[in-house]
């Protein structure tokens, strides 16, 4: 393997853990909250084999663009986290996604830690203690 394509994977699989690890951070410490609910939010496509025809089929799960974690905050508004890494940027489908539910009224939080969630919260006026 090419030593340039080797480190851009080890940089992509880095990216991608401390993304992980920021959206399990965020989930512990909003899911079991009794003023909100949170949950991750997948998307992609599943392959499997039809039992009746025995073809593989593919089912498309989620929508383009979708944040990384959906819920729902007391007062019944919708809440979207989309996690980045400190250099992650959005891509064209997350904006489009982010101003979707911005335009509905929702609440879109664009974090890269469980600080960013408590002060966009906090700055909407809920009362997030830690």
């Amino acid at each position: 393997m090419d030593v340039a394509i080797a480190r851009l994977k080890w940089k992509t699989n880095a990216v991608n853990l401390e993304e992980k690890k920021t959206q399990n951070d965020i989930i512990r410490t909003f899911s079991t909250r009794s003023d909100m609910r949170l949950w991750r939010a997948n998307s992609g496509v599943a392959k499997f084999e039809d039992e009746r025809t025995g073809k593989e089929r593919q089912v498309r799960f989620g929508i383009p663009g979708q944040a990384d974690l959906s819920g729902i905050v007391e007062d019944g508004v919708r809440l979207e986290i989309e996690v980045k890494s400190k250099t992650g940027k959005q891509t064209i489908a997350q904006k489009n996604f982010q101003n979707m539910i911005d335009d509905f009224g929702g609440i879109y939080i664009l974090a890269r830690s469980v600080q960013d969630v408590t002060n966009e919260l906090r700055k909407r006026g809920y009362d997030i203690k830690i």
